[in-house]
């Protein structure tokens, strides 16, 4: 009996050990409340302009190229100058044969000499002709005035009979002559002066015309002188000496280096930044010049491609036609600047995760921009602290811990 007893005594011990350990197990097959907190990076979100690089070919001019040419035709004798040289404004850089022009301009000068003299001649004659006609005039005058006098007192006598006939007749004949000598006389006065009214003119038209020669001569003659029209690097002589140079054939190119410029053609959508007075980059065998747009960018042609012309500073030893490479940057857009990797597509939308509170909040945004490793964006505010990169299971209102990127929690 006491054996019975200690037998089941020891069953039900054991029927409650094995309770014990089937309840045991059973807790640990259960899944536990879930209580993860996320580590997450953060970057804060700033206001700002997307923009991005453009880098393009461009062909290096000249503002002032000009292909200096002879005013006149003849055969060089001298260049003054050599390739590469700097020249100043004015300077000779060759010289024509000048023989016929000096030839032209000695004989124009000796017929200035020979109208002044004409000219001279003509004046002193009329004048010494008119002062002896003058007093001409002048003695007929006194002597029809005696004779008038004389025939007044010869009718007085007749008419008492203190004459004769003949002599009245006489007196009157006398005073005839005398009107006669008279009207005579300011005849003479009066050619004169109509010669001297067309000759001197003449004379004085003559010597206008010899002087006008001299001007022309001394011009044609000035013309052999092949002068720069500007300071400016001699690029080019295209004449050699002794060659025969025609009239308005070129004879040296000549660049104005501080004009230098370069045209380049940009897409019509880039064409908006590049406004008057826009700064780039020009580069030309390893070194960067700056570059300033002059004026307005044209119209796009018929390659859909806006021309654009800058001029470049400093770039002095850049050779025009060189091909020199053109570096800008183009704004792609405004809004709140993020890492692209922060955007993600999530139903249709862009969102990004932001931590409010130390939870994940998911915020849906519209892309404004994307260059790179940025986006712009709106819907976004600036300052605020977005997740980057996003976790795959990073769910809106999760429990996170944040850290700026690069840094400590």
């Amino acid at each position: 009996m006491t054996r019975t007893l200690t037998l089941l005594a020891l069953t039900l011990t054991l029927s409650a050990c094995a309770g014990k350990n089937s309840a045991a197990k059973n807790d640990l097959d259960t899944a536990p409340v879930k209580s993860t907190v996320l580590q997450v990076t953060t970057v804060t979100a700033r206001s700002g302009t997307l923009s991005a690089p453009r880098s393009v070919s461009a062909t290096v001019e000249a503002q002032r190229d000009s292909q200096v040419a002879a005013q006149a035709g003849g055969t060089v004798q001298q260049l003054f100058v050599q390739e590469g040289e700097q020249v100043t404004r004015g300077q000779v850089i060759a010289q024509l044969d000048d023989t016929a022009p000096r030839q032209a301009l000695q004989n124009a000068r000796l017929q200035v000499q020979q109208a002044e003299i004409s000219l001279a001649q003509t004046r002193r004659t009329t004048q010494n002709s008119g002062g002896s006609l003058a007093a001409a005039v002048t003695a007929a005058q006194a002597t029809l005035a005696q004779a008038q006098a004389a025939a007044q007192s010869a009718e007085n006598l007749y008419r008492l009979g203190g004459v004769s006939l003949a002599d009245l007749q006489a007196a009157r004949a006398q005073l005839a002559q005398a009107q006669s000598g008279l009207s005579q006389a300011r005849a003479n006065l009066a050619q004169n002066g109509q010669s001297a009214q067309g000759s001197v003119p003449l004379q004085e038209a003559q010597l206008a015309q010899a002087r006008a020669s001299v001007q022309q001569a001394q011009e044609n003659l000035a013309r052999t002188a092949v002068r720069a029209p500007f300071a400016g690097t001699v690029a080019a002589l295209n004449v050699e000496v002794g060659e025969f140079a025609q009239q308005g054939s070129p004879v040296a190119r000549l660049v104005d280096p501080g004009s230098l410029r370069v045209k380049f053609n940009v897409p019509a959508g880039d064409a908006a930044t590049l406004v008057d007075g826009a700064a780039l980059n020009v580069g030309y065998g390893g070194v960067n010049y700056v570059g300033t747009v002059t004026g307005a960018p044209g119209i796009a042609g018929e390659n859909r491609l806006v021309p654009v012309t800058a001029r470049v500073q400093g770039g002095a030893n850049l050779p025009v036609g060189g091909a020199a490479q053109v570096r800008y940057r183009v704004q792609l857009g405004q809004g709140v600047l993020v890492p692209s990797g922060a955007v993600q597509a999530d139903g249709g939308q862009n969102v990004v995760y932001t931590v409010l509170d130390g939870a994940a909040r998911r915020t849906p945004v519209s892309v404004v921009a994307e260059s790179g490793a940025q986006v712009a964006v709106r819907g976004l505010d600036a300052g605020a602290a977005v997740v980057n990169p996003v976790p795959a299971s990073l769910q809106d209102g999760a429990r996170v811990q944040t850290r700026a990127a690069g840094g400590q929690p």
